[in-house]
């Protein structure tokens, strides 16, 4: 829960510095009150700072593409270091079974999800979700490592049939003891901090009478024994494998394929992301332009008021003044005054 709070509190900070160094620099360069600047800063300030980190993440994509290259050459991972592992994974123990067909595996991750409603009331509601990690080891050209936290699965997804996916899920749900929704924080937390390769997670936010599988999207991603695979995560050479990462944001990632599929699905990565904070980047700027034109259009004194506003009382006007000005414009009466 520390990391994760950590993570939070970092990207409340780094948004906050942005709408305020964007704050500043309106106030400075062009004269405006803090006032008339919070809500173009705070939109800017966070567009900025997704572009900032979709940039970061798709420069890591291109780190983790050398570091891959690194991987084929043979080359030994280095201690407290991202690493990518390049090879087969194989069982340490016994297997795992597929909750959604039963296929023996290592690693998987389901989701039971439905769409209610439709146009603005749409909803997509998750009911159940799980993960699961039997102890297993990388082989590569430099050594085995075992596999010691969780990671995010890249995979290709279930091709089972719906009604097969069905029944399989119904046998699991009764045979399996599932955590409920109050315990899904704390689940995300033991997953990210899990240390010895071993782990399953379950998690129900509906009850199954109340649930209608046949109309859910039952989605799973799992890898078997033997299969080639890309481990990208922190190496500890006193544990000789990955570890769970300091940094709940950098979690370790296994990505099933060939090393072509790989450098492809990683290149893929890191170019969209980079597009992505490009648009985010265009974005701020764009904003923060329109609110400077907008600015500069307004005649000089201009004040944004819906109504007149008096600073004084009105001034009398005397009666002569009254009948010189009746006589002038017979057919215009004199506006009545009021004295303060």
């Amino acid at each position: 829960m520390k990391h994760a709070a950590v993570g939070c509190l970092i990207g409340l900070g780094g948004w906050l510095a942005m709408a305020c160094a964007i704050a500043g620099l309106l106030q400075s360069r062009q004269a405006h009150r803090l006032v008339e600047t919070i809500g173009v800063s705070a939109f800017a300030g966070l567009a900025g700072w997704a572009a900032l980190n979709l940039l970061y993440a798709s420069f890591r994509c291109w780190r983790e593409r050398a570091a891959l290259a690194g991987g084929i050459a043979g080359l030994p991972p280095a201690d407290g270091a991202r690493a990518v592992l390049v090879g087969t994974i194989e069982a340490r123990g016994e297997v795992l079974r597929a909750p959604l067909d039963g296929t023996p595996c290592l690693a998987y991750d389901y989701r039971v999800t439905e769409d209610r409603g439709s146009g603005k009331r749409r909803m997509h509601v998750v009911h159940f979700r799980g993960a699961g990690l039997a102890p297993s080891l990388i082989r590569t050209r430099t050594g085995r490592y075992p596999l010691l936290t969780v990671p995010d699965l890249e995979c290709a997804a279930l091709s089972t049939p719906q009604p097969g996916r069905v029944a399989a899920f119904e046998r699991y749900l009764r045979a399996t003891p599932f955590g409920g929704p109050d315990s899904a924080a704390q689940e995300l937390v033991n997953r990210w901090t899990d240390a010895d390769g071993a782990y399953r997670s379950d998690v129900a936010y509906s009850r199954l009478d109340a649930v209608d599988l046949r109309q859910c999207q039952l989605v799973q991603q799992l890898v078997r024994p033997g299969a080639a695979v890309c481990v990208i995560g922190v190496f500890s050479a006193a544990r000789g494998g990955i570890v769970p990462s300091p940094s709940w944001a950098a979690g370790a990632r296994l990505i099933e394929g060939s090393v072509t599929q790989v450098m492809q699905t990683l290149r893929s990565s890191a170019t969209r992301r980079l597009g992505l904070a490009l648009v985010c980047a265009m974005l701020a700027t764009g904003l923060v332009a329109a609110f400077i034109g907008d600015g500069q259009a307004r005649p000089p004194g201009h004040v944004n008021r819906t109504f007149p506003v008096a600073y004084g009382p009105v001034p009398s006007t005397s009666a002569s003044a009254r009948s010189q000005s009746s006589s002038a414009c017979p057919s215009v009466r004199p506006r009545a005054t009021y004295r303060a």
